[in-house]
């Protein structure tokens, strides 16, 4: 062998050792990179493969009413979900037939999946046992909660609804959504080498459950409204409604309903638009309920009394280029009497003496324009113009509640105002919220109006169907035109609306009725009122307001009170108005009276022969 082959042979043995040492080289920066520079990372992935976690739902705290009773709750349900890249593609028609969907969407499902899926949510046990029963490999079944509310549609609008994924989707649900929900938990299952789960599993952080929510709601009166709505609407074939009764006192809101209604439980299964609470979000123009608050901007300007009289112009009255009409021809009223026969003459002209500034003021303090605070999304400030937009026209319309919108909550909680002797209080929904309250009217001119408003339900005024027997109450009647599409008002579509303390003598509720579209009358005197006398006479007798037959009407103790005789003669002629009010008083008789000044006649014509109840009509003439 030549110099040169040894030469050659040597450096190839030198080149392929020299391999061999850059190998072994590589081989120890490679361990040492895996055993010390990535031992985190590849520990890491290695559990990672072993183990898998995911996120589990906690049940929602339950919503109880004030009583502790039981409004919504969070109920196990069984889910099917799926490893995807576990699941035989054999078994994926029988198992599709098992969870009732096609084929064809289980393998959407499925495709491209190589984790967790959700199969089926919230199914029945029976087609849950159905589907483990098959032993599909990959296939588990996952316990959620369904929330459900054993009143269904009667406190449906009001508490809303919870989605899928447990978060509130309206209502109460939503609006205290934060409160509700609990601390989600997490979950880890163990996987063999072939990347298969193994059963069981382990917390690494335990659900916690959410807290009670308490209301200040009450579930039998909410059922009695509900009810009382739903039949009064039917009756008058109307297209929807709503009642809020509030207790005014404190503000605490004791039923809200809304006719037509949803059941929560299957949502699903009704349109978006019927899911709102219309009590809250939904406005109208509130007619003649405005005429208490007129008359309490009137009484508070000191330019008027309660027996200050108004000229009512024989039912017609022209403002600007616009006539105003009252359904019944009247000539002089005292305020009680404005608000007795619902003049809307005479409230204009009240509303314009006092001025826009004045009117607004009162509006405004009692609640109207703005937002009640109660908490729930969704709710209306409603509709009033600011008071360099009002001309004489619209300081007119507005005193009998035209060209200014509310809600029915705005409408309970000013109402509230005269029953709680001119104190604003908030209304509240939620059993520990502070109370808000603030005088916005002299305690002495929400007594007078009260008293009015006891008139305006006696027999002679528009609210006479609203009366639940044994008790006396306060309240108002409303009919509106709704507003057309082009600014004018329709001449076919009203709203009938209610507004209604009780008992007068010792207010525990204020309830707000209001129809939409009535078909057999317009009038809120026979359309919302009744709904209002139906709810009044079972909730107050559950509230422990016990009925008891009046003898007496407030004029006739007034004049009792004064212990003043005005009449022992045989003739009313040549009386002041204010002296037959007071024979009429004191034997409890219904008095109709047109005109001022002295008495010049009077039917019938033997006062002395009437009976407690019967009428007492005269003419008197300057």
């Amino acid at each position: 062998m030549s110099g040169k082959e040894q030469v050659f042979i040597r450096r190839r043995i030198e080149f392929v050792a020299g391999l061999l040492a850059l190998g072994v080289l590589l081989l120890a920066v490679r361990v040492v990179d895996l055993q010390w520079l990535q031992s985190d990372r590849l520990s890491d992935m290695a559990e990672k493969q072993r183990y898998r976690e995911y996120t589990t739902q906690a049940p929602r705290g339950p919503i109880l009413d004030h009583k502790g009773r039981v409004l919504a709750e969070s109920v196990e349900t069984p889910s099917i979900a799926a490893i995807g890249d576990e699941v035989p593609a054999a078994s994926i028609p029988g198992l599709a037939r098992a969870l009732g969907m096609s084929s064809h969407r289980l393998k959407k499902k499925l495709h491209g999946r190589k984790g967790f899926v959700w199969l089926a949510r919230q199914i029945s046990p029976a087609r849950a046992e159905k589907v483990m029963a098959m032993n599909i490999p990959g296939v588990r079944r996952e316990t959620e909660w369904r929330r459900y509310q054993p009143l269904g549609p009667v406190t449906g609008h009001l508490l809303g609804f919870v989605g899928i994924d447990g978060k509130g989707l309206e209502g109460i649900e939503r609006s205290w959504n934060t409160q509700l929900s609990g601390e989600a938990g997490i979950r880890q299952v163990r996987r063999d080498a072939r990347g298969h789960s193994l059963p069981g599993g382990v917390w690494l952080r335990e659900p916690t459950p959410g807290k009670a929510f308490r209301l200040t709601l009450d579930a039998s009166i909410q059922s009695i409204a509900y009810a009382a709505l739903a039949e009064g609407v039917k009756e008058q074939q109307a297209k929807g409604g709503s009642v809020v009764v509030m207790r005014p006192s404190d503000g605490a809101v004791l039923a809200m309903v809304n006719w037509p209604g949803y059941n929560p439980n299957n949502f699903r299964d009704f349109h978006p638009g019927e899911w709102r609470n219309r009590a809250i979000t939904d406005v109208f123009e509130p007619g003649s309920t405005m005429k208490p608050f007129t008359i309490a901007a009137a009484l508070q300007s000191g330019r008027w009394q309660p027996d200050s009289r108004v000229f009512c112009e024989n039912g017609a009255m022209r403002v600007a280029d616009y006539t105003i009409h009252d359904d019944h021809k009247e000539g002089w009223l005292d305020l009680t009497g404005i608000l007795a026969h619902s003049s809307n003459i005479g409230a204009a002209k009240l509303a314009m003496d006092v001025g826009a500034a004045d009117m607004y003021n009162m509006l405004s303090r009692v609640g109207f324009g703005s937002r009640t605070g109660s908490g729930l999304s969704g709710e209306s400030p409603g509709i009033v113009l600011s008071p360099e937009r009002w001309g004489p026209v619209e300081t007119a319309n507005i005193a009998f509640g035209q060209g200014i919108a509310v809600t029915p909550l705005q409408l309970a909680a000013a109402f509230s105002v005269i029953a709680n002797k001119g104190v604003y209080t908030a209304p509240r929904l939620v059993a520990d919220q502070a109370k808000k309250q603030k005088r916005v009217m002299p305690a002495s001119i929400a007594a007078e109006v009260l008293t009015m408003l006891e008139f305006a339900t006696s027999s002679d005024g528009t609210g006479k169907y609203a009366v639940p027997a044994g008790y006396r109450i306060g309240g108002k009647t409303g009919t509106a035109q709704k507003p057309g599409p082009h600014g004018s008002y329709s001449k076919h579509k009203y709203m009938a609306v209610f507004a209604g303390i009780a008992p007068i003598n010792d207010p525990q509720v204020v309830i707000v009725v209001m129809v939409d579209e009535p078909q057999k009358s317009i009038y809120g005197g026979q359309v919302a009122a009744p709904i209002f006398r139906h709810i009044a006479e079972s909730a107050l007798p559950y509230l422990g307001v016990s009925a008891r037959i009046e003898d007496q009407t407030a004029w006739r103790k007034m004049a009792i009170a004064a212990e003043e005789p005005v009449f022992d003669g045989t003739s009313l002629s040549g009386m002041s108005m204010r002296e037959v009010r007071r024979f009429a008083a004191q034997r409890g008789l219904r008095l109709h009276v047109h005109g001022s000044g002295w008495v010049q006649r009077y039917k019938p014509a033997a006062p002395l022969a009437l009976q407690q109840g019967d009428a007492l009509e005269v003419w008197l003439n300057d």
